[in-house]
């Protein structure tokens, strides 16, 4: 299993990269393909759970919140249109689909939708794309850091309920690996302007947002009774199990740089 998680790292982070460098329509095209296989999983999990789900009024509401930030910046608008659909596709289907139909539908739209739109707004609406590998590059040493103190030190647990294997001990280390480095990243590059501290608390903020969003995806599967959200990535499971805590980490990055006069 573990060599089978290095293979596909060693494939996927390259193209991941590759992409973020070149920007323009290869990253659009990229993140447009993770929202789209996201969502499909988020929508299997939630039939296989309930039975039924509004798939088109779903898939609409999510490319609006994702592809919106592009076109304009009143999120009101492509929010208010998206839930327009969503009800009319209620309604027409009623008394089939119901309100916990809408609310889950809701859920994944914004869920996928809202939190990878962050991914096309950091990396073409005017921050620099070194923002945004940075966004990478703590999500991916929170995660090692978390591993490497889990299996060395972990003792207590953290959330036995959602997910058994992780420690006190673990999220201690991937913090720490977090904030070492946001500091080295910002010591090295220069021109991000970040004074160290701003650099601490970066990744101090990422790592905590990386690990929330860790532990939600883990509810969502808990809820609907599955082991991985997907299969497209051997050893990782699905879309959504790879890149649960960078969802959760983009827009608290995004927000976090603008609050520090860095966006």
């Amino acid at each position: 299993m573990l060599k089978t998680r290095i293979f596909t790292a060693l494939v996927g982070i390259p193209i991941l990269l590759s992409a973020l460098y070149l920007g323009g329509l290869v990253w659009q095209l990229l993140v447009f393909l993770l929202v789209t296989v996201a969502l499909g999983e988020y929508l299997s999990m939630v039939r296989f759970k309930v039975g039924h789900v509004l798939y088109l009024p779903a898939y609409l509401l999510t490319y609006l919140l994702l592809l919106g930030p592009l076109w304009t910046e009143d999120l009101k608008s492509t929010l208010g249109l998206g839930l327009f659909v969503l009800i009319v596709a209620l309604l027409l289907r009623y008394p089939d689909l119901q309100l916990d139909d809408f609310a889950l539908s809701l859920a994944g739209a914004i869920y996928c939708g809202f939190t990878l739109s962050f991914a096309l707004i950091m990396r073409e609406a005017g921050q620099p794309w070194l923002y945004l590998l940075l966004a990478l590059l703590l999500t991916w040493s929170s995660d090692v850091g978390g591993y490497a103190f889990g299996r060395l030190w972990g003792r207590n647990k953290l959330a036995p309920a959602l997910s058994p294997s992780k420690t006190w001990e673990g999220a201690l280390g991937a913090v720490i690996f977090s904030i070492s480095t946001a500091m080295l990243f910002g010591l090295a590059l220069s021109q991000l302007a970040l004074v160290w501290w701003q650099a601490a608390l970066i990744g101090f903020v990422a790592s905590l947002a990386a690990q929330i969003g860790d532990l939600w995806e883990s509810s969502i599967k808990r809820w609907a009774g599955v082991k991985d959200a997907g299969r497209i990535l051997p050893g990782h499971g699905g879309v959504l199990d790879r890149f649960d805590s960078l969802m959760l980490v983009l827009p608290v990055m995004y927000y976090g740089l603008k609050l520090l006069g860095q966006g």
